[in-house]
């Protein structure tokens, strides 16, 4: 386009540039042209112009005006304009200048920017979560502007707000979660926006303690009460402040000195078989569990005193037969390991109806190269109690012999590769000092144990094998898993989370077999919404300690029962309910008859579930089969 013409009238010249070049406005264009004076000035100009290859209509100028500048309107998109100026002088008129030319460029109209905020996500309460909009785009020019919003859910402090990346801390929610939702508006160069909304679901998190009293909140009946954490009647009143808390009509204290059970309503039974009910002792303030006219049996005998050979992890001890002067049963046996002479700290203490001159001592509660002292005292069924017997002595095997030459609590053939991550947090297993993973001896599973409580150590992990269960007809999904913490300055609860490499069935369910009471579910165990791992809360010298002391050591063997689609006879059975075999420490058993199957989906249609559980429970071997109806 040639930017500067001249012509003449007699001694006049113009020359003529495009001004302002094109302005286009929704579809046509503006252009404004400018030329120089002519000295003298004549009486005007005039503007001509043509499309294309078509000629100069002179008689008909598009513009006249004694101005030096023009402005001509409504052209055309993408057609090819000339133009030309003559000055006029009353009749007389210049030749053309020189021409200049342009052509409008189609314009298309803005189009909106196109927002995207991104994925709806899943997190637990207290993660840190982007919210991101750069995958938001602009057709036909660029973004400028970005603005996070949140318009739904518990109100959060959103960082960085205006840009692509938006971030925050997940808020403590309640044991259902909360969905929060965020609108993202993105707007372009041209002033057009859009916007595009997203949700992310909190779920609560199997370790957040809001109080601060050791004990997560899914697990925790008062989650803002530092002091409270449990209800055992349901009353309303925790644990600590309620003096009943089995509401039974005896105070805690009271039943704690007679040695009943606080958290059982025990207030019709007999304790001591005189006639008086608990409660009825309780008022008239006399011993619920001594009959004043009861001989007690004679205190247990073993016939050796000092065991030379050293034993392994799981030793039987033996006591020798039970006499009572006055011929009342055999009613318990209670047991007592410990690593003094004196009987000043226990390692174990448990009474048992069911293994009472035999104990088989459970997975994990002694440790090797260690001597220990051990004891034994009968109870009548009148609640009579021998004297003690005179302790004898044994000492359990080296590392070396025990599986374990590196002693670094992991038996040497389930450990795992340093690489593994079975918490998924990102961090190998190898590099956290809260956990420790094993390969399970048996289902090809990998499980690992994290403590998340301050002063708890996990100090060993094992897998347990079934095959000395002589009912194979059972098959677990991953075998047993043991383990032991350390609680230090005078911590009483330890938060364990077992995590999984595969995923559990819904129905799956954590379970412990208590010799005495049979089978268990942890009422305090929550798994995971993705069921690859369960959260517990153990009590040391409680629900979960396999010593049965408060020693500042919890041992516990338990493990997932899991579905099976495959059935055969079985019988039912209820929680916390079960026949025993034996009354002196044998074997137990509970309904079997379960072909061999792996994990299977819950969810298979029309199935009748067999819910299968293994366990080893102060060296007592027993399997139970539950069985359940699966709805269509």
């Amino acid at each position: 386009m040639k930017q500067s013409t001249r012509f003449y009238l007699k001694s006049f010249f113009a020359s003529i540039v495009i001004l302002a070049g094109i302005v286009t406005y929704a579809h046509s264009a503006n252009v404004t042209l400018r030329w120089d004076a002519n000295v003298p000035a004549p009486e005007g100009y005039r503007v001509f112009a043509r499309e294309g290859t078509q000629s100069y209509n002179y008689d008909n100028p598009i513009w006249e005006n004694s101005l030096t500048t023009c402005t001509l309107t409504g052209l055309n998109e993408g057609v090819t304009y000339h133009f030309v100026v003559r000055a006029f002088d009353g009749a007389l008129e210049s030749a053309d200048s020189e021409e200049v030319d342009c052509t409008p460029a189609v314009v298309v109209p803005n189009q909106a920017p196109t927002a995207v905020a991104g994925q709806s996500q899943v997190v637990y309460e207290g993660a840190s979560v982007v919210l991101d909009g750069s995958g938001s785009s602009d057709a036909d020019g660029t973004i400028v502007g970005y603005q996070w919003t949140q318009i739904g859910g518990t109100g959060i402090s959103l960082n960085s707000a205006s840009t692509s990346q938006a971030s925050f801390t997940a808020p403590v929610v309640g044991l259902d979660g909360e969905t929060l939702t965020f609108r993202l508006t993105v707007t372009d160069d041209d002033g057009s926006s859009s916007a595009s909304s997203m949700t992310v679901s909190v779920l609560k998190s199997s370790s957040t303690d809001v109080d601060g009293d050791l004990v997560p909140d899914v697990l925790d009946a008062f989650p803002n009460d530092p002091a409270e954490w449990a209800d055992n009647d349901g009353d309303g009143m925790g644990d600590n402040q309620d003096p009943d808390d089995d509401n039974d009509g005896m105070t805690d204290v009271w039943e704690v000195t007679y040695g009943l059970d606080p958290f059982v309503n025990d207030a019709e039974l007999d304790a001591d078989n005189d006639g008086l009910t608990n409660l009825a002792e309780f008022h008239a303030d006399t011993n619920p569990t001594s009959d004043p006219a009861n001989i007690a049996p004679d205190a247990p005998v073993i016939e050796s005193a000092v065991q030379v050979d050293r034993v392994d992890l799981t030793p039987v001890l033996v006591s020798g037969i039970y006499f009572d002067p006055d011929h009342d049963d055999h009613f318990q046996s209670q047991w007592q390991i410990s690593t003094e002479s004196n009987f000043s700290t226990l390692v174990l203490d448990e009474t048992s109806k069911v293994q009472l001159t035999t104990y088989t001592v459970g997975e994990m509660v002694l440790d090797v190269d260690t001597t220990y002292y051990w004891r034994v005292k009968f109870i009548d069924a009148r609640n009579g109690a021998s004297d003690w017997s005179q302790p004898s002595t044994f000492t359990t095997i080296v590392a070396e012999s025990a599986g374990d030459p590196n002693y670094n609590g992991v038996p040497d053939a389930q450990e795992v590769d340093d690489s593994v991550d079975v918490n998924e947090n990102g961090i190998a297993d190898s590099l956290e000092d809260n956990i420790m993973s094993i390969n399970t001896i048996e289902g090809q599973t990998i499980v690992g144990v994290e403590t998340f409580t301050d002063n708890v150590t996990l100090v060993s992990i094992k897998s347990l094998a079934t095959d000395m269960i002589p009912d194979k007809s059972v098959k677990m999904g991953f075998g047993l898993i043991g383990f032991k913490l350390y609680l230090n300055n005078g911590v009483k609860t330890a938060a364990v989370r077992i995590h999984f490499s595969t995923r559990v069935p819904k129905d799956a369910k954590l379970y412990k077999y208590v010799s005495d009471t049979g089978w268990e579910v942890y009422g305090n165990a929550v798994f995971a919404s993705n069921r690859k791992s369960v959260t517990l809360i153990l009590e040391d010298g409680g629900m979960g300690d396999e010593d049965g002391v408060e020693n500042g050591v919890i041992v516990d063997p338990s493990g997932v029962a899991y579905v099976d689609s495959t059935t055969a006879d079985s019988a039912s059975l209820s929680t916390g309910e079960a026949s025993t075999g034996g009354s002196s420490g044998g074997q137990c058993f509970i309904s079997a008859g379960v072909h061999d199957a792996g994990w299977v989906d819950s969810n298979f249609p029309g199935a009748a579930m067999v819910m299968v559980m293994t366990l080893l429970i102060a060296g007592i071997t027993c399997t139970a089969v539950f069985q359940i109806s699966k709805s269509e």
